[in-house]
């Protein structure tokens, strides 16, 4: 867990999407280098998602085989 965050790895149920909003939300202000800006945007378009949700998704699944990994 993060003491500033309070972070606590997701456990999610069977069936439930672990990319669905939970009821807590942290801003994270983001800076990119304008190319990673756009070929962010145009590989989100092209999976049908927003940016946002693209980047919760790569942050999601990150983070779900950090934790596959330490549980090996």
């Amino acid at each position: 867990m993060s003491p500033i965050l309070g972070y606590h790895p997701p456990r999610t149920l069977p069936g439930k999407d672990a990319y669905a909003p939970d009821a807590e939300v942290v801003e994270l202000p983001l800076l990119l280098p304008r190319w990673q800006a756009l070929a962010l945007e145009q590989a989100a378009e092209e999976k049908g998602l927003t940016s946002g949700q693209m980047i919760r998704r790569l942050i999601g699944e990150s983070l779900a085989s950090r934790e596959t990994r330490r549980g090996s």
